[in-house]
C-alpha cells in the first residue's frame, strides 16, 4: 500500500520563551520533544516505515522530523513548500508527485495546512493538535482513503 503520513509539528516554545526574534526559529518545548517521540512510537506500532521524511524548514518542524527519524530510521529532506505558507492544492500536488519515487512518505508541516490538506485528500476534517498524525492510503491518488488518525 502506498501511504502518506501527515504530521503536525509537536508543541513549540513561543518566541519570548525561546528568546528568538523570528517565528521560524522557535524550537520544540520539552513537552513537544516528548510528544514527537510518542508519535514516532505510535507510528512504529502502526507499522509505518517511511522511505523519506519531508519536512518544513522551520525549526519546530525540522526538530519534530529529526525525532521521528531517530525512531523510524528514515532520511530527512527539507522542503520549503511545507513551511505553512503555500496553498494546500499546491502542497497536495507536490506530495502526490513524490509517489513516483516513494511508496511511503511522511510529511511534517504546520496547521492550518495539515488540516486543510487532509480535508482536501479525504474529505473529512480532523483536529490536528501538535504532534498528531494521519495515515492515508494513496494507492489511488485520485481517491485517497483514510486509514488512521493518531493524537
Amino acid at each position: 500500500m502506498k501511504k502518506l503520513i501527515l504530521v503536525r509539528h509537536a508543541h513549540a516554545l513561543s518566541c519570548a520563551e525561546a528568546k528568538v526574534s523570528f517565528d521560524r526559529l522557535r524550537p520544540l518545548s520539552a513537552r513537544g520533544q516528548e510528544k514527537a517521540r510518542q508519535t514516532a512510537q505510535s507510528l512504529q506500532t502502526h507499522n509505518v516505515h517511511p522511505q523519506i521524511i519531508l519536512t518544513s524548514p522551520l525549526e519546530r518542524a525540522l526538530e519534530t522530523a529529526k525525532l521521528l527519524a531517530d525512531t523510524l530510521s528514515a532520511p530527512i529532506q527539507i522542503e520549503s513548500i511545507l513551511n505553512g505558507y503555500a496553498m494546500e492544492e499546491e502542497i497536495c500536488h507536490f506530495l502526490i508527485k513524490q509517489f513516483n519515487s516513494y511508496d511511503t512518505i511522511l510529511a511534517v508541516g504546520h496547521n492550518p495546512n495539515i488540516t486543510y490538506m487532509a480535508h482536501r485528500l479525504i474529505r473529512q476534517i480532523y483536529p490536528f493538535a501538535p504532534g498528531s498524525f494521519m495515515i492515508i492510503n494513496m494507492d489511488n491518488v485520485t481517491q485517497p482513503k483514510f486509514v488512521y488518525f493518531g493524537e
